[in-house]
């Protein structure tokens, strides 16, 4: 078993997993289930987080611990694409990226045969939206301007030059670099993606981090620029995350109940 989320939070994961294994027979859940569930868990608070638990161990022993692929696209296309389509238009991006996705996870859904290249056409675009509603824009704006507005007023440009020229060198290295991120994870993420969901291969699927994907679906629908720039306080911000985060694991544990035993 991949052990990196349960070094990212032991106490907690250690809980869940005594929990959630305690009476189960059966082969084994996969990897990328441990990761997912693992994020979820520890991103709600400690009542939502125990009876959602609760739940997803019932759903499990009713399914004697054998989830099938189909979990994935159920979630995906149920609950994933949704919260993301929806972060997208609340900050007037388009949401036909993650609908497309969607589209082919009900396809999947219907049994339907969805090659690599289709995914990969469609995650592509959809990745690249998701990784820069996730990246902390608001956050590297403040430390861009506040090094551009030291050095102005180190070189004596005065009060109102100082503060034209930071704001304009912010926006454009804060630009530059969110467009990066977001291009260099989708393109790092998305083939490998494609792959294991062509081949509904769970082990596959546990190779590209499913866990690390959960935190940015959760961070791109919590809008960190708002909280970052001081219009909502951090609880706000915690707020919004196990919001989205009890979503998420609402979802999850909705696929597994439309799983026959």
């Amino acid at each position: 078993m991949n052990r990196s989320p349960a070094a990212a939070a032991p106490a907690s994961y250690g809980r869940l997993l005594a929990r959630l294994e305690a009476g189960m027979a059966g082969p084994g859940l996969p990897d990328w289930l441990w990761q997912v569930v693992t994020v979820l868990h520890d991103g709600q608070d400690a009542a939502a987080a125990g009876h959602w638990a609760a739940r997803l161990h019932g759903e499990l022993a009713r399914l004697g611990g054998r989830v099938p692929f189909s979990v994935v696209h159920d979630w995906h296309a149920r609950t994933v694409a949704p919260v993301l389509a929806e972060a997208s238009v609340r900050r007037g991006r388009p949401r036909e990226p993650q609908d497309a996705v969607r589209d082919l996870h009900l396809r999947a859904l219907a049994g339907e045969p969805v090659t690599a290249a289709e995914w990969e056409a469609v995650l592509l675009p959809a990745l690249r939206e998701a990784y820069r509603l996730a990246y902390a824009y608001a956050d590297a704006f403040a430390q861009a301007y506040a090094g551009a507005h030291a050095y102005a007023v180190a070189h004596d440009y005065g009060a109102e030059r100082a503060a034209e020229f930071a704001g304009e060198y912010a926006g454009l290295n804060t630009g530059a670099n969110a467009a990066s991120f977001a291009e260099g994870n989708a393109l790092a993420n998305a083939g490998a993606t494609a792959a294991a969901w062509a081949a509904a291969d769970a082990r596959a699927y546990a190779e590209v981090w499913p866990f690390a994907h959960v935190q940015v679906y959760a961070l791109a629908w919590a809008g960190r620029e708002r909280a970052a720039a001081g219009e909502e306080g951090g609880d706000a911000q915690r707020e919004r995350l196990r919001s989205v985060c009890r979503r998420l694991a609402d979802g999850l544990v909705g696929g597994l109940a439309r799983v026959a035993s």
